[in-house]
């Protein structure tokens, strides 16, 4: 599919006309075009476009037929940009954005309207294609809006999943998972409100909230391990967005709170996503920053992206966490098996914990342990817990590891 094509027309050349199918939009890159409606003594010029505007996109975008017909003023070099190009960008824009270029739309269309006579089903078909959108949009600035409350009132909470040493069957460390009590909408999941937190600068406050609880947290955990005889190293594993990374106070911020804690910064996993990789430069200077903090760095969700094994080549990386969806299929598809298993063979030669998430039944433990999976995490042993529960799942660890 040819995405962007040079086109050349010259002076009084027709580019679109009025009425055509909108099969893509121009991106003028030298001489002028004229836009207009109407023809004979009825043509009105509507605008005169240089080098660097786009006209014809508003057909591409809703599909309706040209409001406006397109002439070269002069000899004329135009970039077109293809309708898929277009609507693809658009499907995976913000749903603000989204609602934007809709509500600008209409209004384009109805300046370009005025000078003619407009058909009533055209007009309302343009209104009901973007009251769902609409919706869409309200619905999460208010989320947003709810957010920028729930810190000041305590809303957010912290549960920690134990994540467990698969071949000693102890526990290794946590991981600190946040929840949303909204005291309008009761418990939100994480995948809603914290991809919009993402989204926005509310990921700082909210991630530097995650990590002083988080360090606070795991301060309380290792006094529990020491108190019941357990002196394991543990680590709490805490989520980090890039968005968290550009923020120039993160460093300071993350080695003050390990120390107030009495923490070492080994002790604290930061986990991102591979996604973090392709910001360029930056991401990569804040991870090897990380590390020579002394912080080590996990892999999340390995091997559902398209370029895992490429950043094991190019970046150090202290875990690999496999995503569960490996694991849920482990015992019902060989492929799946198979795959896993060549993942935890590879990272063990290079020397790079795996972390198995979503581990549920006892023979999907076997089949991990049998790979030589280092660690693991899921129902089978533990939900996320709040604090307290956390402290009495080590109790009740200490307790049947007595008894055995």
């Amino acid at each position: 599919m040819v995405v962007r094509q040079k086109l050349r027309f010259q002076q009084g050349d027709m580019i679109c006309a009025e009425g055509s199918h909108g099969d893509c939009a121009y991106i003028v890159e030298s001489g002028r075009v004229e836009i207009f409606v109407g023809t004979g003594p009825e043509r009105v010029t509507l605008s005169i476009l240089g080098v660097g505007e786009i006209f014809g996109e508003m057909a591409v975008i809703d599909g309706s037929p040209r409001s406006a017909s397109a002439i070269a003023l002069d000899p004329c070099e135009l970039m077109s940009v293809s309708s898929e190009a277009i609507s693809e960008r658009i499907k995976n824009a913000d749903p603000i954005v989204r609602l934007l270029v809709a509500m600008l739309l209409k209004r384009m269309r109805h300046t370009n309207e005025s000078t003619k006579k407009v058909r009533h089903e055209e007009e309302e078909e343009t209104t009901v294609s973007s009251s769902g959108l609409a919706q869409e949009v309200i619905d999460k600035i208010r989320i947003e809006a709810e957010l920028k409350l729930a810190l000041g009132a305590n809303e957010f909470a912290l549960h920690f999943q134990p994540v467990m040493d698969l071949q000693r069957m102890q526990i290794a460390g946590f991981e600190a998972l946040i929840r949303w009590h909204s005291s309008n909408r009761g418990l939100v999941q994480p995948d809603i409100f914290m991809g919009i937190a993402e989204e926005t600068s509310l990921i700082v406050p909210i991630g530097r909230w995650v990590l002083e609880n988080a360090c606070a947290a795991h301060t309380r955990i290792i006094q529990e391990m020491k108190t019941q005889g357990l002196s394991e190293p543990l680590f709490m594993s805490i989520n980090i967005s890039s968005r968290q990374f550009h923020d120039p106070q993160f460093f300071d911020h993350l080695t003050e709170v390990v120390k107030k804690n009495g923490l070492r910064n080994d002790q604290i996993k930061l986990e991102v996503t591979e996604r973090i990789f392709m910001e360029g430069p930056a991401a990569i200077y804040a991870i090897e920053r990380c590390r020579s903090l002394g912080f080590p760095i996990a892999l999340d969700d390995f091997g559902t992206g398209y370029s895992s094994l490429s950043y094991l080549a190019k970046f150090q990386v202290d875990a690999l966490k496999v995503d569960k969806a490996f694991v849920q299929l482990l015992l019902e598809d060989p492929r799946t098996y198979t795959i896993t298993a060549a993942i935890v063979d590879m990272a063990n030669q290079l020397g790079i914990p795996i972390i198995a998430e979503g581990v549920e039944t006892e023979p999907e433990c076997a089949a991990l342990q049998a790979m030589n999976c280092r660690y693991g995490q899921g129902f089978l042993f533990s939900p996320a817990l709040p604090l307290p529960e956390a402290l009495k799942f080590i109790r009740a660890k200490k307790a049947l590891g007595a008894a055995s």
